[in-house]
């Protein structure tokens, strides 16, 4: 029986009208490797960020997840969110809420598993509650999704019998959100059963089910499966003929990431959808909170530490870890020095520097004071003309020639007295006592000096 058929004889029926650098410093700054301790705290602080990966996003990938059927239903044309909470929404602009149910005991807290087996065994996934489940069905148009793999089917990615879960607490599940009326949860034999469906266009599809899960459905209308051996069937809470109507799935392996690719499961999880969400936005819901509300009814929300706590889960975990780390490096390198960060000459100017003042030392070590007087001269000349004329000018020509013709202009006998030490200071040998040096560069000087004092 098509989804259409089923609605028209719901309403023609007795239900009534309704809808579904290292630590050395050199230079007052750090340099190196890091130390062992900051790298192993470094790769500590990494592996904190691949182990916080967020378990919802898990689950909504895994085989029990509904990921695939959002990609799939957004790329027939039919927009599919996934919503974990976080931020209202109103109630009008959903044509279908996709509730799956992890929880076999509902409003029961989850109790974590001791060991690995117990994990695996672990029928439940998410702890969720009754009342909130039945607040959204009355806000949204709803289809409830019952659980049916223990947690290892996640986990191994193996549909094995052994991981799944106990009829009864399905079934009670089921009652707890139908009422007593919605009968029990039961499980087929066969390793694999075909359900047949007919579209309205009357195009015949089969869907595929390993190990089945179907429930009786008392006074629901069947669209996928028949009366007593009901897959997907169209229900009234609490039995009741006015009771708000809510679309039951019984086995999730016709809508999850798992049993989507089998058979013609996902075309008929689009007409499905389709047909109930009236071709308007469709949302599956993880969230164990009511996030949906309705302009009439109003948002009365208030803001508790959950809020704040929400900026610190994934992805946003992962940033203020990255972000401390950061700090603490930071933190770390500046902790290195003793005071503020010394000055530095940039450019051409500080290497040749370095270049004259290790090229001076190494000179002095061997004991050559001529080779260095020889390096020292034009660069002490250098040194006057660009006081004297600026830089501008004195690159213009040579400096020797630019003081000398300077100083053949103020007093010609200076300008030869300096003339005389310049060439005297090409032709001094490099083994040059230290007394000689110290009197040649004391000439030197004076003679600069009285042509700065005169200029």
């Amino acid at each position: 029986m098509s989804l259409h058929a089923a609605q028209r004889n719901g309403r023609n029926g007795p239900g009534g009208p309704g809808g579904p650098e290292g630590p050395e410093k050199q230079g007052g700054r750090p340099s190196g490797a890091l130390p062992p301790l900051l790298a192993l705290a470094a790769l500590v602080l990494l592996g904190l960020v691949f182990l916080s990966a967020p378990r919802q996003q898990s689950l909504q990938t895994s085989p029990t997840g509904f990921d695939g059927l959002a990609r799939w239903l957004t790329h027939e044309g039919l927009e599919t969110r996934s919503f974990e909470g976080g931020w209202p929404i109103d109630a009008a602009s959903i044509g279908l809420t996709i509730i799956p149910l992890y929880d076999t005991a509902l409003d029961q807290p989850l109790r974590p598993a001791q060991d690995s087996e117990a994990m695996l065994a672990q029928p439940d996934e998410r702890d969720l509650t009754r009342a909130i489940i039945l607040d959204k069905i009355e806000h949204t148009n709803s289809l409830i999704i019952l659980p049916k793999w223990r947690q290892g089917m996640r986990l191994t990615g193996l549909a094995h019998p052994v991981l799944i879960t106990d009829e009864t607490r399905i079934s009670a599940t089921l009652r707890a959100i139908l009422g007593p009326e919605a009968g029990k949860v039961q499980r087929l034999a066969e390793p694999f059963t075909a359900f047949d469906y007919v579209t309205d266009t009357r195009q015949h599809w089969s869907a595929q089910l390993y190990a089945a899960q179907i429930f009786e459905g008392q006074g629901c209308l069947h669209v996928l499966g028949q009366e007593g051996r009901m897959v997907l069937g169209l229900c009234r809470l609490g039995g009741r003929p006015d009771g708000h109507r809510v679309a039951v799935l019984s086995d999730p392996d016709l809508l999850n990431n798992h049993g989507l690719r089998l058979g013609d499961n996902a075309w008929i999880a689009q007409d499905i959808v389709a047909n109930l969400a009236g071709e308007r936005l469709v949302y599956v819901d993880y969230s164990a909170e009511n996030w949906f509300f309705t302009p009439r009814q109003g948002l009365a929300y208030e803001r508790s530490w959950s809020d704040l706590a929400r900026f610190f889960d994934p992805p946003f975990l992962q940033l203020w870890l990255i972000a401390a780390l950061v700090l603490g490096l930071t933190l770390w390198r500046a902790a290195c020095r003793f005071g503020p960060p010394t000055a530095e000459r940039r450019g051409q100017e500080a290497s040749r520097a370095h270049i004259i003042a290790v090229q001076a030392r190494l000179l002095r070590l061997t004991g050559q004071d001529g080779a260095v007087l020889a390096a020292y001269v034009p660069a002490r000349l250098s040194a006057v003309a660009r006081a004297l004329f600026g830089p501008a000018h004195s690159a213009q020509r040579s400096d020797e020639a630019l003081l000398l013709r300077h100083a053949q202009r103020k007093n010609a006998a200076q300008a030869e007295a300096l003339a005389g030490l310049v060439t005297q200071g090409r032709t001094l040998p490099a083994a040059l006592p230290a007394q000689a040096a110290l009197a040649y560069i004391d000439a030197l000087e004076e003679s600069l000096e009285q042509l700065t004092d005169d200029a």
